[in-house]
């Protein structure tokens, strides 16, 4: 699923400040070239939303939160990936 940022409703910050946003691993932040990348070349099928705006790349808080979410869903019963489900009933 692709979505583009909406810069007037989300609260907007540089992927500077957006590590401030994310926990930090083994007492460290995650470097903003790790963001960067995120944002230009993506990780595991998806990309950070970003716009790039007078010389400065951007992304929303919002936008790191639909990042972060799990890629899929899963039954936590059966185990079963519940786009397999969707599928399967026709939908």
């Amino acid at each position: 699923m692709h979505r583009n940022l909406d810069i007037q409703q989300e609260q907007m910050v540089s992927l500077k400040e957006a590590t401030k946003h994310l926990p930090k691993r083994n007492g460290k932040r995650t470097h903003y070239s790790t963001l960067f990348r995120w944002a230009t070349k993506g990780a595991r099928g998806r990309k950070l939303e970003s716009v790039f705006i007078g010389g400065v790349r951007y992304t929303s808080i919002e936008a790191l939160d639909r990042f972060s979410a799990p890629a899929t869903m899963v039954d936590m019963e059966t185990g079963t990936v519940i786009a397999q489900i969707l599928a399967n009933d026709g939908v």
